[in-house]
């Protein structure tokens, strides 16, 4: 048996909080990084190999003098799923990472790496990482035959910082892989109407996304806006605006008519977010997972690529895409449905997968799809879990939402603000609070108590009500007989 540790914010069957989601950054800023590390760790747990997740804590913070020595003992292989990691913004985080594999002995793979620069894709716009990317990869390649990336655009990059090409594997983003080499994608409609159940993603930070986002809400009553990131779900939760976007057509405060229509949501849990996504028509936007959540959950998507992590993964999963590096003309959902093409997507599926499966086993990894290997205990345990809906606005009409969250605010903000991340301390336990993982789940098992409360009186009462109707019958009918006696006597 292998004891696998691997980067993810928390296992795919346990369901955390919106609220301590947040204050614990469990999705690393981004509801989409659950696709991937999920996918990994579907692919990897097969019996009997157990696997636990790190809460990420490696690059929260610097090593410290044991980690390296207790990871070592405990664990087989660190497995390190990433995404857009050479980039500035994650540098700090990046070089943590690397000064704790530099003192692991057990092997190290990491899957599906990228770099982030604007769509010319151009090399001057990671000069800033360049030092702490050579690092991270030295230090990765010393414990493994390869390094998975996203894409030919990084690929190049690290062979433009000088290591060898093969020792870089391209193998796309493995959040696309959960479902196997058969994941077949087809559109439902002939064409999109104005009635149309449609799903929208966007990053805010986009030129012209503003306009882009409100003429879409107005054109289409039944279109939602997805959100993925800490911001989105900070004003879902508490009404509070994105700090950075002062665009006021951008969804990003609790006037935009996106909001005060409850046509925003936020999944905590990927299986609730496929759940949602396979009851929409079409989706599109500039959101690379908010795009492959669409696909996995059989529903049409369109990618619209604004800078060269996205782009680089769209060109090799082949899926639906144009570039659109800004929003400065109109955009038709009409004309992206009937130029979204599928075909070169579900043709490249199958292949891309095996070159996936071809890393892992490079790597040494035994995964759930290669022969003889057992994978029911996941799915079992995934059965077994259950995941709240999700997260609606302060203007939902189900004032249940709006109860959930000053509950947190009595009973458990304390615990989850005074609880900070970078605390966390190893076996790297999962953040949740009062012993429960949904608050749905909480506030049911509440209701049911507070019914049986209420039903257990109301059967108290009922019981005396029916003493009382006895007792008053019995005293009537014993009033009636003794006039009946005395005037029967005076008869």
């Amino acid at each position: 048996m292998a004891r696998i540790l691997i980067r993810a914010g928390k296992d795919p069957f346990t369901a955390v909080a919106p609220e301590t989601t947040l204050t614990q950054d469990v999705f690393n800023s981004n509801s989409g990084n659950h696709l991937f590390q999920h996918s990994v760790w579907k692919a990897l747990d097969v019996a009997p190999h157990e696997l636990v997740a790190n809460s990420t804590l490696s690059e929260r913070r610097a090593a410290r003098a044991d980690d390296a020595r207790r990871i070592d003992e405990e664990f087989d292989h660190f497995v390190v799923p990433m995404a857009n990691s050479f980039r500035d913004d994650f540098a700090e985080k990046l070089e943590n990472l690397a000064i704790l594999i530099e003192q692991l002995t057990i092997p190290v793979t990491v899957i599906g790496i990228g770099a982030q620069a604007p769509a010319d894709r151009s090399f001057d716009a990671l000069a800033s990482v360049e030092d702490v990317t050579r690092r991270f990869v030295s230090a990765v390649l010393d414990r493994s035959a390869s390094i998975g990336v996203r894409g030919e655009f990084t690929r190049d990059f690290l062979v433009h910082l000088g290591f060898p090409a093969d020792a870089v594997d391209v193998i796309g983003c493995p959040s696309l892989f959960l479902h196997g080499p058969d994941l077949q994608v087809h559109k439902k409609l002939d064409a999109i109407g104005t009635e149309a159940a449609l799903a929208l993603n966007l990053t805010p930070e986009v030129p012209g996304i503003g306009a882009f986002a409100t003429d879409q809400a107005e054109r289409h009553p039944n279109l939602v806006y997805i959100g993925q990131d800490a911001h989105d779900l900070r004003l879902l939760l508490w009404g509070t605006p994105h700090p950075h976007v002062d665009d006021p057509l951008v969804p990003t405060h609790l006037r935009h008519p996106l909001y005060q229509q409850d046509r925003m949501r936020l999944f905590t849990d990927t299986w609730t977010w496929y759940d949602f996504l396979a009851q929409r028509d079409f989706a599109y936007g500039t959101r690379f997972h908010g795009n492959v959540a669409a696909l996995l959950a059989g529903t049409p998507a369109m990618m619209l690529a604004h800078d060269s992590r996205t782009l680089e993964l769209a060109e090799y999963h082949r899926m639906p895409h144009r570039v659109q590096p800004h929003f400065g003309e109109p955009v038709s959902v009409e004309e992206l449905y009937e130029a979204t093409d599928l075909a070169p997507f579900n043709e490249a599926m199958p292949e891309r997968f095996g070159r996936y499966t071809a890393f892992l086993e490079r790597n040494g990894l035994e995964h759930r799809w290669q022969a003889g290997r057992d994978g029911s205990q996941f799915d079992q345990r995934l059965a077994e879990s259950s995941f709240p809906p999700g997260v609606q606005t302060l203007a939902a009409p189900d004032l249940h939402e709006v109860a959930a969250r000053l509950d947190w605010l009595r009973h458990a903000m304390v615990i989850d603000m005074t609880r900070h991340p970078k605390r966390y301390q190893y076996p790297f336990e999962v953040p949740t609070y009062q012993g429960a993982g949904s608050r749905h789940a909480r506030l049911a098992a509440q209701r049911d108590e507070r019914l049986q409360t209420q039903q257990r009186r109301i059967e108290e009462l009922s019981a005396r009500l029916e003493r009382l109707e006895r007792t008053t019958a019995r005293g009537f009918l014993s009033r009636v007989v003794r006039r009946l006696r005395r005037s029967f006597g005076r008869g």
